[in-house]
């Protein structure tokens, strides 16, 4: 347990999952690039160290814990191959927790720019260039991974979902679903309950949490092989 001043008072924090540090109200991950936010999130300073603020509107791993996450999905030693990385706002803070690779596809140039510029500062974050689609094209790069964290808008997205989990032999994952983008003319409940059945054939769900009011339309599973 460690402390910070703020606003005239000393407020504590205390890992709440590993490499998750909370005030009781916000979740902090270790900054590795000190004296530099990502996304404009606040950093606080302890000491020698540097703690940057996880925003649940900003990143929806977060948003799963404000939302009542029961058991955290990534451990300290896990390598991690994540799906839509978009420009690293959560890669960001998931490289910072564990200490082995983070292997980070986004199909767009323009995000993966910005990708590219958070992993300078971050050696264990690997953006990759490519189609979650097609895990053939990185299979040279990624070797097998413990966890697949997917968070993609589109429509096949269950499909991508666990043909990389089944691919790159993983025994956890985490699936950020858009029920929008499977099915815009069906009811978010309606496709949720359809996704589950269908993750249920290949996986064990191990909770479910909706993402609103951070997100609308999301709900993120948790599941075991």
């Amino acid at each position: 347990m460690v402390q910070k001043r703020g606003r005239g008072r000393i407020m504590r924090l205390k890992e709440k999952y590993p490499g998750v540090f909370s005030d009781g109200n916000d979740y902090y991950t270790l900054n590795a690039d000190r004296g530099k936010s990502v996304y404009g999130e606040r950093i606080v300073t302890i000491g020698s160290k540097e703690y940057r603020c996880w925003e649940p509107a900003r990143s929806k791993l977060s948003a799963a814990i404000h939302r009542g996450l029961s058991k955290f999905p990534i451990k300290k030693d896990d390598r991690i191959l994540y799906l839509g990385a978009a420009s690293g706002t959560t890669a960001s803070h998931i490289s910072e927790i564990t200490k082995r690779e983070v292997f980070a596809v986004e199909f767009a140039e323009r995000p993966f720019r910005s990708l590219i510029k958070i992993s300078e500062k971050r050696e264990n974050l690997m953006p990759i260039l490519g189609n979650a689609r097609l895990p053939l094209q990185y299979r040279h790069i990624v070797p097998e991974v413990d966890l697949v964290y997917q968070d993609i808008a589109q429509r096949d997205q269950v499909d991508i979902f666990l043909k990389n989990m089944g691919f790159f032999n993983a025994e956890r994952g985490v699936l950020m679903l858009k029920a929008r983008s499977v099915d815009v003319s069906e009811k978010p409940k309606k496709v949720f309950q359809r996704v589950a059945d269908e993750l249920s054939e290949y996986t064990k769900i191990e909770q479910t949490i909706n993402l609103k009011p951070y997100e609308k339309d999301h709900m993120a599973f948790i599941v075991k092989a």
